[in-house]
């Protein structure tokens, strides 16, 4: 997602851009599995010192489930404001100096808020860390009790098989050997 903005950048402070976009968001990243395109508007803005965007976009994505592991979809809200600053001078194509630059030195080292030599800003590497950051913590199927969904009983059924081997002929937990010594001191306790 690649714009020119150097009509933009030749413009006076205050002016404007708007976007309404519909984007894949195949390889954007490996990890991101998209279900749907990425909809929303992209406003640019002229700032003295470059070029302000800010977006609301909607995208549906692949997670999984934090209870049964299956693959569920999560609807994401992106939003994001970000200030970008050309790497060159728009009228005659000269590399601006580090000290030329407007605003923090720290904007200056996140490449991916910097408009390269031919105009162009690219939001791309904005909106892939916005989807993460807007990805819930535990995603969810559409069972609400876990004991509805019989991918997460199955997986208990197979931990269950796994483990039962763990566990005493009388259904108490195995005591550990080296500890054993310790439960006469319990029943002396208990007397």
């Amino acid at each position: 997602m690649q714009f020119n903005v150097a009509q933009l950048l030749k413009e006076p402070i205050g002016a404007t851009r708007t976007y309404s976009l519909d984007e894949s968001l195949a390889g954007l990243d490996t990890d991101l599995i998209p279900l749907s395109t990425l909809t929303g508007t992209l406003h640019l803005l002229r700032t003295h010192s470059g070029v302000l965007a800010s977006g609301r976009f909607d995208v549906t994505v692949q997670a999984d489930c934090g209870r049964c592991l299956e693959p569920v979809p999560a609807q994401i809200e992106v939003t994001f404001e970000e200030s970008f600053r050309p790497l060159t001078e728009v009228t005659t194509g000269r590399f601006l100096l580090p000290d030329e630059f407007e605003g923090e030195e720290e904007d200056l080292e996140d490449f991916a808020l910097i408009i390269n030599d031919h105009h162009i800003l690219d939001i791309s590497e904005i909106l892939r860390q916005s989807i993460w950051l807007g990805m819930p913590m535990i995603p969810r199927c559409v069972y609400a009790d876990p004991e509805n969904c019989p991918n997460f009983v199955e997986r208990l059924n197979e931990m269950a098989e796994v483990h039962a081997d763990l566990k005493g002929s009388d259904d108490q937990p195995a005591i550990d050997p080296r500890w054993a010594a310790l439960l006469v001191l319990q029943k002396n306790d208990e007397d």
